[in-house]
């Protein structure tokens, strides 16, 4: 069983939290202009708007998976408001700290993490 997190370790992953939403949010911010539909170039062969069409696809995939952790963290946020932050949402136990330091967005211990992608949720 994991130990409850102290509030200096909330603190530290309070910070963290934060640290990770501006860095994800000044992400997307750097990103935007490549979303933008791509042109068509006059001097420009049919293979090079083939690679930037290409490029942009992993772009705006790339941005997906952004946005998806950015939603995450906030989450995250909401339930370090609600004194609910720190704890499994399948099993309610503790989520170990050293998880939750690498993933601050974590919302499942390491078992339950491990059973949620082997079903593949």
């Amino acid at each position: 069983m994991t130990e409850e997190l102290t509030q200096q370790q909330l603190e530290e992953l309070e910070q963290a939290l934060l640290k990770l939403k501006v860095s994800l949010e000044q992400l997307l911010q750097d990103t935007e202009a490549g979303t933008e539909p791509v042109k068509l170039k006059d001097n420009q062969g049919r293979l090079s708007r083939m690679d930037e069409l290409h490029n942009q696809s992993i772009l705006l995939a790339n941005r997906n998976l952004t946005k998806n952790r950015l939603k995450a963290v906030l989450v995250a946020e909401k339930r370090l408001a609600d004194d609910a932050y720190g704890f499994c949402e399948d099993c309610g136990d503790y989520i170990a700290f050293s998880r939750l330091l690498a993933y601050p967005d974590a919302l499942r211990c390491i078992e339950c993490q491990a059973d949620a992608d082997a079903a593949g949720r």
